[in-house]
């Protein structure tokens, strides 16, 4: 892992490097697209051959949490979910609540991040670097910029956003707009990236699971261990939001965002465990894409989700992150000026929350 001087070092050499790639990148990308627009109906009719164990439909099956005590779940809502997720485990931590003794986490997008850092046994250094970021803002747009978008981002952005139902021709027109896209951080770069943030390239723990979605076939994507793929492009693909970053190569799959799907949590891989632990940015409802807190307009499954584990036996705690106290909407969930808040009010959810979650997860 990087200490704190170390990672500010190293990440200001990773960011001077993004501009001069991004032009070559986005040749690459853009011409990705056009041969996944000539045939992206027939996407997965294409790969019916494939073997690379990586495309699992939803609900997964078999069940991964068959046998299992704890299963974690942690969604997507970039720098202002992770930041918060960070702050209410470090809190359940102090006191003796370990969530990184779920028998199996799944991560989705900033969810992967933490996913990550967590079952590798870093997540207080994990908020270090948060923490650097929160306190130097500049540096995080260099890192993962967010300012001044191109048109090509910006129609990969408003199809993400105006997308209304999660079917596969629609999941397959954003990742052609995704494929496009001139993003400064692109698919040769982002993964770099995402190491310096945390620190990680071998898989931390068998117990992982990462979500991303096919751009060319609209297929949903599961990488864990057994995958044998750096764990830091497994992030890079989890998080790589249409028209921000990305799109990441997995194997011979170009990806995109987990969250670009029905289901921005995919608490359906964790099924059959006892008791599951959900986090996520939202409840799911359609009404916070007005206030900034969605990254998509598809819809989102998380209460049949929900639903569905309770059905099978589950025990499950939903954990919201939601608007800040005071906060009536925010501009991006990429904006630095949230990480420090959110760092704190997840430790203050987490403090509020230690009663209950001894009972529930140390039970």
């Amino acid at each position: 892992m990087l200490d704190r001087r170390h990672f500010m070092v190293t990440a200001a050499a990773t960011a001077s490097s993004l501009p001069a790639m991004a032009q070559s990148t986005a040749v690459a990308a853009s011409g990705a697209a056009s041969g996944a627009a000539s045939g992206a109906a027939s996407g997965a009719a294409d790969q019916a051959g494939w073997k690379d164990g990586l495309a699992h439909p939803i609900p997964y099956t078999p069940a991964l949490g068959t046998g299992k005590q704890r299963a974690l779940v942690l969604g997507g809502g970039g720098a202002y979910l992770a930041s918060w997720m960070v702050g209410y485990f470090n809190a359940l931590k102090a006191h003796g609540i370990d969530a990184a003794k779920a028998d199996i986490v799944v991560g989705t997008s900033a969810g992967s991040f933490v996913g990550a850092v967590l079952t590798g046994g870093h997540l207080w250094s994990f908020h270090g670097k948060l923490a650097v970021l929160g306190d130097f803002p500049k540096l995080f747009a260099h890192l993962v910029p967010t300012t001044a978008p191109n048109p090509s981002q910006i129609r990969a952005r408003h199809l993400a956003n105006s997308a209304s139902e999660a079917s596969t021709a629609v999941i397959q027109e954003i990742g052609r707009a995704a494929m496009a896209a001139r993003n400064p951080a692109g698919p040769s770069e982002y993964f770099t990236t995402v190491k310096r943030l945390i620190g990680e390239v071998a898989w931390p723990s068998a117990k992982l699971h990462t979500t991303a979605v096919d751009c060319y076939t609209g297929e949903r994507v599961i990488v864990s261990q057994g995958s044998n793929i750096p764990v830091n492009h497994a992030c890079a693909a989890s998080s790589s939001l249409p028209g921000s970053m990305g799109p990441t190569w997995l194997g011979n799959r170009l990806c995109m965002d987990g969250g670009i799907s029905q289901s921005s949590t995919h608490a359906d891989v964790v099924a059959g465990a006892k008791k599951v632990l959900i986090v996520s940015l939202t409840d799911g409802g359609p009404q916070w894409l007005k206030v900034g807190l969605r990254a998509s307009g598809l819809p989102n499954t998380l209460q049949q989700e929900i639903k569905a584990l309770e059905a099978g036996g589950a025990e499950v705690k939903l954990r919201v992150a939601g608007l800040l106290p005071g906060v009536s909407a925010i501009d991006s969930i990429m904006d630095p000026k949230y990480i420090a808040p959110c760092l704190h009010e997840g430790y203050r959810r987490g403090l509020a929350d230690v009663a209950e979650m001894k009972s529930f997860w140390n039970g």
